[in-house]
């Protein structure tokens, strides 16, 4: 049977008349930059929604555009290109300072309340301080830097601030022995580490005091990605010796150890879940722009 176009009009609902639970409940799905910029426009109702600090405990920066494949807004700067018909003589990218501001507003709205942050690209000294100067409850901080260029490290003092940190990952952010002592200090509550790098950077004596200072200081792991890492067997050694609570170690492209013998061993016996380095990295969740892909996308953005 057909319905009626009186029971149509009937059955149309009217988004405003949702619970605000309800309302809060879709809302925060939708990411924060849709928040920002329109769903906390639409009424008086949903402002007020999107203003509650609730909303801001977890931030994720990874639905704002950025260069490539969703690493800048590519096509709408293509568009202005297109408009200047031959006319254009500057051109600036300032969509990070932008990006940066918002997620600074979004830190502002959890008023403290922030539990879950992921900074992609954007991460600065700057913002990683503000970020730690107002989110004392923070219990997983995820950091990744998706270009070539630029080095890119933590910030000592802002991992002063997080005691409360349950987790920590980090791709192709350098981490320094240092910072690893500063983490055991200051986060007792660490469960979780990934310290990934796609791309080799510095000396094996470097990695491997790495390793031992994770060995060494975070010996309540129970969580170890290092994916990329160059330490040998010694660092390895001295994480599997002290590290009595690991369940989980990924060592995919870790190409300087050797786990033929009692390492392996070791490995196998000790760890619930093992990576060995020449396992895939289909799962990898960044895509690093080398400097040939950095290029070949500006090109066709100025074509």
């Amino acid at each position: 049977m057909v319905p009626s176009k009186l029971n149509l009009k009937q059955e149309k609902r009217n988004w405003l008349d949702l619970p605000s639970d309800v309302t809060f409940n879709i809302l925060n799905r939708i990411g924060m930059v849709d928040i920002l910029e329109n769903a906390q426009k639409v009424c008086t109702a949903w402002r007020k929604i999107c203003k509650d600090p609730a909303m801001w405990r977890v931030i994720n920066m990874n639905d704002i555009p950025r260069f490539g494949t969703r690493l800048f807004p590519i096509e709408m700067c293509k568009h202005a290109v297109d408009r200047s018909q031959d006319q254009l003589v500057d051109i600036t990218a300032s969509a990070d300072v932008s990006a940066v501001k918002m997620c600074k507003h979004a830190v502002d709205r959890s008023q403290g309340q922030l539990v879950d942050i992921t900074i992609v690209f954007l991460y600065d000294d700057d913002l990683h301080l503000y970020v730690a100067d107002r989110s004392s409850q923070l219990r997983r901080l995820e950091m990744a830097h998706q270009f070539f260029f630029g080095c890119v490290k933590l910030t000592t003092v802002a991992l002063m601030k997080f005691p409360l940190l349950e987790e920590l990952n980090l791709y192709e952010i350098r981490i320094s022995k240092e910072e690893i002592e500063t983490v055991g200090r200051y986060c007792p509550m660490l469960k979780t580490l990934k310290a990934n790098k796609r791309g080799y950077e510095g000396s094996l004596m470097r990695y491997n005091e790495i390793a031992i200072a994770i060995g060494q200081n975070l010996l309540g792991l129970r969580h170890l990605e290092l994916i990329g890492n160059r330490m040998t067997n010694v660092g390895l050694h001295v994480i599997l010796d002290n590290c009595h609570h690991l369940e989980t170690l990924d060592l995919r492209r870790c190409f300087c150890i050797d786990l033929k013998g009692d390492l392996g061993k070791q490995c196998s016996e000790q760890i619930k879940y093992l990576k060995l380095p020449h396992d895939p990295l289909e799962d990898y969740p960044y895509i690093h722009v080398t400097e040939s892909e950095y290029y070949n996308t500006l090109i066709l953005l100025l074509r």
